[in-house]
């Protein structure tokens, strides 16, 4: 029996020695993992869970990888869990109820308002940058006719029907001139007219010449230019949710909430909004694909269920009769559109002038 065992025993030996050999990470190209923090590297206090308690800081061991952080960040920021699926799926279904339970304390089983803004609008301007990557701004100007115009670059076929858009569609008027009609300058000179002002401050100069470098004599780089302020709606439309929330709190304010639930709100239902709009917009190539004829329908369609949705999500949120309801959203629509167009026109400016 003890003859048996032997060579079990030394072929197990064997095994372990060469396993221990130092050139095996040269082999297997793998480092030992390192062991979890015991004690916390800032007071030296021994650690019981996740973060300090003593000073706080978070049990984070950062002698790794620069891609094992990149990675566990990004599983912090999506966190593809139970509670990311139920936050999302009450988003698209019942907004309200997120805000709801956000705000009466049941945070535990839902992600962070604010992560959810940023994946919503992470994934709506990652498909309006998509679609609109081969569109580009065009100036055309002739003795007849001079307008601005936003195309295609790749070719597409044919309408099937009547209804179906064009792949090239107008942005701009065409002004017809009448008989008596000064005829309209080359495209060389749209920009160049404005040479021969008087009396010109130093500002308008430099803003002149800041136009001529950004879209060209004739416009001719306008699609850079469009593509520039596409990349800076997501930073401007979250600069303008504060504003939204600070609408809300004014046209509830005898409700006596704190503006941090408003600012919830308006975080879901900006989100909501960015991906109702994303799923629209799929549902309708989805369509389109079947019948031209039913995507304006289907997507008409989509489009009140989420303003109904929106309408819903407010009288929920804030318990008041649907007269009232009806009143301050569209108060605060008009108000809150306002507040948009003179962000957008900032944000064109500034990307103007801007390097």
């Amino acid at each position: 029996m003890a003859d048996e065992t032997t060579p079990l025993i030394l072929g197990d030996a064997a095994a372990s020695e060469l396993g221990n050999y130092p050139g095996r990470k040269w082999l297997r190209g793998k480092r030992k993992a390192r062991p979890p923090l015991t004690h916390c590297e800032n007071c030296g206090a021994p650690l019981s869970g996740p973060y300090c308690a003593t000073c706080g800081q978070p049990a984070i061991d950062y002698h790794r990888s620069f891609g094992s952080l990149l990675a566990d960040a990004a599983d912090a920021f999506f966190n593809i869990d139970a509670r990311f699926f139920q936050s999302f799926g009450l988003l698209l279904l019942k907004p309200w109820r997120l805000t709801n339970e956000f705000v009466a304390g049941k945070r535990a089983r839902h992600v962070h308002p604010l992560r959810v803004y940023l994946i919503a609008s992470v994934i709506f301007f990652l498909v309006i940058n998509f679609l609109s990557k081969d569109a580009h701004l065009e100036a055309n100007a002739s003795a007849d006719h001079s307008g601005l115009s936003i195309t295609s670059a790749t070719p597409t076929p044919a309408p099937l029907g009547p209804v179906t858009p064009s792949p090239d569609f107008s942005l701009g008027l065409s002004f017809l001139p009448s008989p008596t009609a000064t005829p309209t300058p080359k495209p060389q000179e749209v920009l160049i007219g404005f040479d021969g002002a008087e009396n010109k401050s130093a500002f308008a100069i430099w803003v002149q010449k800041r136009a001529k470098e950004k879209l060209g004599p004739s416009g001719d780089r306008g699609d850079l230019f469009l593509k520039a302020l596409l990349q800076n709606l997501a930073p401007m439309v979250l600069c303008c949710i504060p504003l939204f929330a600070l609408v809300l709190k004014i046209l509830y304010i005898f409700k006596r909430r704190y503006y941090i639930e408003h600012l919830i709100f308006a975080l879901h239902t900006h989100a909501f909004v960015f991906l109702s709009t994303v799923i629209i917009i799929g549902l309708g190539f989805l369509v389109a694909l079947k019948s031209t004829a039913l995507t304006a329908v289907t997507c008409t369609f989509l489009g009140f269920a989420v303003v109904i949705q929106l309408l819903v999500a407010i009288r929920r949120v804030y318990r008041q009769n649907w007269l009232a309801t009806l009143f301050k959203f569209a108060l605060g629509s008009v108000i809150y559109l306002v507040l948009l167009s003179i962000a957008f026109g900032v944000t064109a400016i500034v990307t103007l002038l801007l390097p």
